[in-house]
């Protein structure tokens, strides 16, 4: 008989079970009691509004529409924004409008104060490692662009020669100080107004090392042998110089003694490689013959049971496996205890002894199961055990239940293998929340 307890008797129920309240117990007991009950829920409220805060603070866009009609502009030399505002009015319906906004331009009188700004901040910004425009060695920094005011520069050498308009200066040949001009020619984004400026510059010859003074130096001496030769096949390298006596010599294009290695090497890679295909072959044959073990054991125990020795059941067995061969061959992959049962049936039929057919079929399997089902039909044909269906059952529910438990470890197996992209995905899914999330700051 079911009872139906309605709410008060649930409430009756949890009533009784409560502590009888104490009269002397103090008022803030029973408060902080009551505090520490619900401690998780008002962490979770507590929680909850200092991450709104937090998302307030930092990951709040600010508005784009001010005091409900005013829209920023962009800065000076940057592209034109676009607003996406609801319009009330126009239709009788709100309607969302996308606002393109041009940036902001200088006026014409303003800009030569620009100008002469931008002057003085590219006047230190070119120079780069140089220490000042009379001293310059190593390449300048020529930009195309101020954006701090939203300017164009472009750049243009008086000596190509010395100083590329890219900034690169070429002084490896120089040997003394040259003067050259740098020409900055600065406008606004929309054209109103150009104005170039020059920049004086002095170009330092190149500060070598001795060992680059001496190569230089020779390579000039080399030079003047290469002019004087020029009318015969060949070049003569100079034996002494300056009062020393010179031998040449070159390093080796190609080294070709690699390929001494890469023969063995490869050689015991394809032997490696044969190795493991044979071990993980020998383990698939392995599995698959525990598989069909029980298979097996299960049908010599129908076939016994049903009258037929232990020969008649083996050649029937041998029997279905080639009739499904032949009926769907693709479908219907090689099993190899059933080959090796072929093979003994052949071996029975050409003469051999039925005991010694059993026994070199446990022995080809080469399985523990397999030795001891072989024993097994040996032994009932050396003394004709009266009982051999009971062992074979017995044998039959041993051996499904090693599959059981091989099938569970396959499943672990592959399950474990799956951890490696599970992982990966689980990284990616991460990179593309986090990667625009700290982007968006």
């Amino acid at each position: 008989m079911l009872v139906h307890k309605t709410p008060s008797h649930k409430f009756l129920r949890n009533l009784s079970r409560l502590p009888e309240k104490k009269p002397d117990a103090p008022a803030c007991r029973s408060i902080s009691s009551r505090i520490l009950r619900f401690r998780p829920q008002i962490f979770c409220i507590a929680a909850g509004i200092l991450l709104f805060l937090l998302a307030s603070r930092y990951a709040g866009d600010p508005p784009d529409l001010i005091n409900g009609n005013y829209l920023r502009r962009s800065g000076y030399g940057e592209r034109t924004s676009h607003y996406s505002v609801t319009v009330e009015g126009l239709e009788d319906k709100p309607l969302t409008i996308d606002i393109p906004v041009s940036p902001r331009t200088y006026e014409e009188e303003e800009l030569p104060a620009v100008f002469a700004a931008c002057m003085d901040e590219l006047s230190v910004t070119i120079l780069g490692s140089n220490p000042s425009a009379a001293e310059v060695s190593e390449d300048l920094i020529l930009p195309s662009s101020v954006e701090k005011y939203g300017i164009r520069v472009s750049w243009s050498s008086g000596n190509p020669e010395l100083l590329g308009s890219y900034g690169t200066v070429k002084n490896e040949d120089l040997t003394e100080p040259a003067d050259v001009t740098l020409k900055a020619c600065l406008s606004d984004a929309e054209g109103k107004l150009s104005e170039c400026y020059v920049l004086p510059l002095t170009i330092l010859p190149k500060t070598l090392t001795p060992e680059e003074k001496q190569k230089r130096e020779f390579l000039s001496y080399l030079s003047e042998n290469d002019a004087a030769q020029s009318a015969d096949p060949g070049l003569s390298l100079p034996e002494t110089y300056n009062g020393r006596k010179l031998r040449y010599s070159q390093k080796p294009r190609q080294n070709w003694s690699i390929f001494l290695f890469l023969g063995p090497a490869a050689a015991l890679l394809l032997l490696l490689r044969d190795r493991q295909n044979a071990e993980t072959d020998e383990k698939k044959r392995q599995r698959q013959l525990l598989l069909d073990y029980p298979e097996i054991v299960s049908k010599f125990l129908v076939f016994i049971g049903a009258g037929m020795t232990i020969r008649l059941a083996w050649e029937s067995i041998v029997e279905d496996y080639e009739l499904d061969r032949k009926r769907d061959p693709a479908h219907f992959p090689v099993h190899y205890a059933y080959e090796e049962m072929e093979k003994s049936l052949a071996r029975l039929k050409t003469g051999a002894g039925e005991g010694k057919a059993y026994h070199e079929f446990g022995r080809a399997c080469g399985l523990r199961q397999y030795m001891k089902f072989s024993g097994i039909l040996e032994q009932n044909r050396r003394t004709g055990l009266s009982e051999i269906r009971i062992i074979l059952g017995n044998e039959m529910d041993q051996a499904w239940e090693e599959r059981k438990n091989m099938a569970r470890r396959l499943g672990e197996e592959a399950s474990t293998k799956l951890l490696g992209p599970l992982f990966l995905m689980l990284i990616i899914v991460m990179v593309m929340i986090i990667v625009p999330a700290m982007l968006s700051f």
